[in-house]
This record gives structure tokens, C-alpha cells and sequence, in this order.
């Protein structure tokens, strides 16, 4: 799916029927469309180490977000804790040289794959300065395809960030997510299933 604008002016009058595309039509008040930048269906497995391991990453080019534009970035995939004892785990969203998110959580043991959602997103406030939100959820502790507890479910976690950067977005910048267990088993396990990276055009 690519960005819908209409970039230039066409240089041809309008005809009578109002009811048509009009040469005026195109023009560049058409410009700010989302636009998917990355689509990414590849499972990635962090599991049986407890190292700093990247789940998601995309190189966003020089210049891409100009001055106000930003990206939209929803990642979601399954977590097993099975090793009989509550263990944790980190993650961290990362632009360019600087760690934006780091937060470190408990998960209780069980048998099941609970499902995890991640979304994050920033602007430009300028080509050097960034505002972020983000929004983190893993459901309790079922092996339900769409897992659903009542607020204070056991094994559940969820939580909301808002965070600033000062990245150059004028040069190429990688956006990466890690995630890292606090110990190396079999019987611990994160994967990603599915992203989806939106670019937030410049206003």
C-alpha cells in the first residue's frame, strides 16, 4: 500500500462536470497520507538465552519524517514462562544511539503461551527532537488465541510510556526493539509474530 498524494499541478483546466477528477484536484493538498512503511510476518524467537536480543528492526532513511512526521509502530506475538518460578523481562525501544523505553517486569510460571501486544509511536517536534508514547500489554496466563481476563487477572501485565529523544532524523536512524529474559532456559520464551510500520507524514 503506498502513500496517496498528488505532488504536483496540473497544468490543464477543469471541465464542466463537476461530478469527474478534476485537473485541480491534483495538487499538493493531497500530500499527508499514512503510508505503511514495513509490513513483517517473519516469527522471531528470543529463548534459551539471557542476552539483549532484537525482535524488530527498520532503518528509517535521511529525511524520511521531515520536520513533524513521525512513525506508528504495533508489534504483537507470544511469551512462555514454564520454568516453575517467576522470572522477567526487559524491553527496550531504541532510536538511533538512544534508548528511549527500557522497563523490566515480573511474569508469573505457567504452562500456557500468554499473547503480547506492543505499540509504540513518536513525533517530530523538530528534525532533532522526538515526543513518544507507548502502550505495552500481555494478557494472563491462558492459552486462548484471543486471551481475556478480568482486571487483576493473574499473569497479566500491561503498562503506558510517554518519553523525548533528540535523534537527527536529517540522517538514517534504525528503530529496534529487544526484549531480554532474565535468565537463559528452554522453558523461557518470547516470540514475534507480526509488525506493522506506519509512517506518520509531516504536517
Amino acid at each position: 500500500m503506498g502513500n496517496v498524494k498528488h505532488v504536483f499541478t496540473s497544468p490543464k483546466a477543469d471541465g464542466g462536470d463537476a461530478t469527474l477528477i478534476r485537473p485541480s484536484n491534483w495538487n499538493a493538498a493531497h500530500e499527508g497520507a499514512v503510508e505503511i512503511l514495513d509490513r513483517d510476518l517473519t516469527q522471531i524467537e528470543v529463548v534459551n538465552t539471557a542476552g539483549e536480543i532484537s525482535i524488530y528492526s527498520y532503518s528509517i532513511g535521511a529525511d524520511v519524517l521531515g520536520i513533524t512526521g513521525g512513525v506508528r509502530l504495533s508489534l504483537g506475538g507470544d511469551y512462555l514462562n514454564n520454568s516453575g518460578t517467576n522470572k522477567s523481562l526487559t524491553i527496550r525501544a531504541k532510536l538511533g544511539a538512544t534508548t528511549v523505553f527500557s522497563r523490566a517486569f515480573q511474569t508469573v510460571t505457567s504452562a500456557d503461551r500468554r499473547k503480547w501486544l506492543l505499540n509504540l509511536w513518536f513525533l517530530n517536534s523538530a528534525a532533532a527532537a522526538q515526543k513518544w508514547s507507548a502502550e505495552w500489554y500481555l494478557s494472563p496466563a491462558l492459552a486462548d488465541v484471543l486471551a481475556i481476563g478480568t482486571s487483576g487477572s493473574e499473569g497479566g501485565a500491561k503498562g503506558a510510556g510517554v518519553a523525548s529523544s533528540t535523534e537527527d532524523t536529517t540522517g538514517g536512524l534504525t528503530l529496534d526493539i529487544t526484549m531480554e529474559h532474565s535468565a537463559a532456559a528452554a522453558t523461557l520464551s518470547i516470540r514475534k509474530e507480526i509488525a506493522l510500520l506506519e509512517l506518520i507524514p509531516a504536517s
